[in-house]
């Protein structure tokens, strides 16, 4: 008879980090196996599953499209111990120089809260096109505050058209260095959770935004914060 293994006991403990630069370009599973890599050098004890092939256990909040940067990106990681016995001090100090550009921890904790408890995100959306003015960016607010917003959307099951506009949850529009920049809070929970990318291809579309030569014309997305309800996730 095979002698019964002692479970072992683990903790959440959430990392909350910002990806810019290059790391825009990565995957989410590229992520997923630079923070085990990451975990490793730096000596955390993380636990791993049981079975015939373990792994650590990793859970990213609303994983962002490639291409996309954010400030406030949120990893739920299980550490072994009671949360007595983590040294969060510890662990942050030890994950404080990743060294990696672009990736940079800044904060670790024990959470409060659950992932499920996302509802909304805010996104700043920078577009170099040609034409860019100040008439421009009002063309640009006045159709994405248009109620409604009809675009086609990729699903489950396929693409259908849909009406977004419920959720945007504000959204404005300005003209400043050359550029139209959008600042725009989104759904972000898990059932009605809205790609930026969809603001761009509404006004690549309804705007004529980034219909020029491509080598001239580009966009930037970055996410800057994270909100629970009214407040901001933790």
């Amino acid at each position: 008879m095979l002698p019964v293994r002692e479970k072992v006991i683990h903790t959440t403990v959430r990392i909350r980090f910002s990806k810019v630069g290059d790391l825009q370009y990565i995957s989410h599973l590229d992520l997923h196996r630079t923070f085990c890599r990451l975990f490793v050098r730096a000596g955390v004890p993380v636990w791993y599953s049981e079975g015939y092939s373990p792994h650590p256990h990793l859970v990213f909040a609303t994983p962002l499209s490639v291409g996309a940067e954010s400030l406030c990106e949120y990893l739920d990681v299980s550490i072994v111990g009671t949360p007595e016995e983590i040294d969060i001090p510890d662990i942050r100090a030890r994950l404080a120089d990743t060294g990696i550009a672009g990736l940079t921890v800044e904060d670790v904790y024990l959470p409060s809260t659950k992932f499920s408890s996302i509802t909304d995100s805010d996104y700043r959306i920078e577009i170099v096109t040609s034409g860019a003015d100040a008439r421009l960016a009002r063309a640009c607010e006045d159709v994405l505050c248009e109620a409604p917003l009809c675009t086609v959307k990729r699903t489950k099951s396929g693409e259908r058209e849909v009406d977004i506009s419920a959720q945007i949850r504000k959204v404005s529009v300005d003209f400043a260095d050359g550029r139209i920049k959008i600042a725009a809070r989104l759904c972000a929970d898990s059932s009605s959770f809205l790609n930026p990318e969809y603001l761009v291809k509404i006004l690549r579309e309804r705007c004529g935004v980034l219909c020029g030569d491509p080598m001239c014309e580009s966009y930037s997305i970055l996410r800057t914060a994270v909100y629970a309800g009214d407040k901001e996730f933790q």
